[in-house]
């Protein structure tokens, strides 16, 4: 039902279980998390019944695990013929399962470094219960989708196609100087092709801050919507001082071959930043835009994306100015609302609390949307950097058209990880499972990584 939170909205916790009594934790330059970041698509697979997680476990493994829904116990299998060794919170899991032929596959441990990837044998998932869930359902390690083409990359993502086909895409460089790319999985014979470049890091840029002659896009998400189009949002990073900037909008009718701009009009080349009709938002450097957050596209096909970033009135209530500081002080930030109405045009909202970690976003199938973050903690804990906090859920109604942002639920931890949840059961059983990584009282020490599963009901 579609909801005002006028009205009091009911959270059920359907289950708690424990993955992984000893998963990883690290001591690097971005945090100790190495399982559950916000650029994760996905961490989490539900498919025919069973949930799929991919994480590093004490002993440096990846790890598949899965369960029978709703709440069998964990299967776990380890690939023990690669090692991960290091001290990256870039370099996380991906996994994706494809429907039509029923392969699970996993990328892993890349920042700007040869592709690790590997796929299992075909309808794995598609009959699970018949399945005995151990590491020789896996292939070896390949750094190639396409024959004979190594790749060197980074931030892998796999999603599914409307019609049951998986995708690919990851990007070519490093940051403030890359593009993304984008590869086919054909079920028929267990090949990717057609690998493409959809977006581009060149052209000039210029604002108060100095030019800007490359960059890279840090996306939001790739989403289909009910008719079969594919959304993209991102952000792009230059290569010269400051934070992120403006937020860009394009989508594809034929599952990225092409795309449009925010008009309709098609792009005769893959966008960048000087592309006309592909920035909706002007966010300057200056205003410490975070990359890569949360987007959903609900029922009416219209694409919402929560992103946190400062503003002139919450810089001057932090004491503080615009470009003071890189990402803006703690205080200053907000959680921004953007959606797009279906002529196009863009509204936003700003949240009223301090924003936390990096949001992910859901939407119900009456438009309702749900939102986890990390809530930000004062200080450390355990003394150790970048800790994240409780697991917050916010949410707003459609009735309202999304201006009663509320917080709903407070799950308390302290975490170490950003939130993730499981994209394909909320949208088949409208269960919202979130992963939480219990934080460590020490640097490299594991702890338990669980799945919390909630339901909602409004009033």
């Amino acid at each position: 039902m579609q909801f005002s939170l006028s009205a009091q909205i009911k959270v059920k916790k359907v289950s708690h279980s424990v993955i992984e009594s000893k998963a990883l934790t690290i001591d690097g330059n971005f945090g100790q998390a190495i399982n559950g970041k916000s650029f994760q698509q996905d961490a989490m697979v539900t498919h025919n019944g069973f949930q799929y997680v991919g994480y590093y476990n004490a002993q440096r493994y990846v790890c598949m695990a899965r369960r029978k829904l709703p709440g069998a116990d964990w299967e776990i299998l380890e690939l023990k013929d690669y090692h991960f060794k290091s001290n990256d919170a870039h370099n996380t899991i991906s996994i994706g399962i494809c429907p039509e032929d029923g392969t699970i596959h996993i990328a892993f441990d890349h920042h700007n470094d040869p592709l690790h990837y590997r796929v299992s044998k075909k309808n794995v998932a598609t009959n699970p219960g018949e399945v005995v869930w151990e590491a020789s359902l896996f292939g070896p390690v390949t750094s190639e989708l396409e024959k004979g083409k190594n790749i060197v990359i980074t931030y892998p993502r796999f999603w599914q196609t409307p019609g049951g086909g998986l995708q690919f895409c990851y990007r070519k460089g490093g940051s403030g100087n890359g593009d993304r790319m984008l590869v086919d999985y054909d079920p028929t014979d267990g090949t990717w092709k057609n690998t493409r470049q959809i977006d581009s890091g060149k052209g000039m840029f210029e604002d108060v801050l100095g030019q800007s002659e490359s960059r890279c896009s840090y996306p939001n998400g790739y989403d289909y919507g009910p008719d079969g189009k594919l959304h993209a949002t991102w952000v792009w990073r230059e290569d010269s001082q400051g934070s992120n900037h403006d937020l860009m909008y394009a989508y594809s009718t034929d599952q990225g071959k092409t795309w449009l701009n925010n008009n309709g009009e098609v792009f005769s080349e893959p966008p960048g930043v000087n592309s006309p009709g592909l920035k909706v938002v002007d966010i300057g450097r200056k205003y410490g835009l975070m990359n890569t957050h949360g987007q959903t596209v609900d029922s009416q096909g219209r694409i919402h994306v929560v992103m946190w970033h400062c503003s002139d009135e919450s810089l001057k209530a932090a004491g503080s100015w615009p470009g003071e500081h890189r990402w803006g002080p703690p205080e200053a930030r907000r959680y921004h609302h953007y959606w797009r109405e279906e002529n196009g045009n863009w509204q936003h909202l700003e949240l009223p609390w301090i924003a936390g970690d990096r949001p992910k976003i859901f939407a119900d199938k009456n438009d309702n949307i749900y939102m986890i973050f990390g809530a930000q903690h004062s200080g450390t804990v355990n003394n150790l950097k970048y800790a994240e906090g409780d697991l917050v859920i916010a949410a707003a109604g459609s009735v309202s058209k999304w201006t009663d942002w509320k917080i709903i639920h407070t799950e308390k931890g302290p975490f170490v990880n950003e939130m993730l949840g499981d994209f394909y059961r909320w949208r088949n059983d409208g269960i919202l499972s979130v992963m939480v990584q219990e934080m460590p009282a020490a640097v490299h020490e594991s702890t338990p990584l669980r799945i919390i599963d909630f339901q909602f009901s409004g009033e």
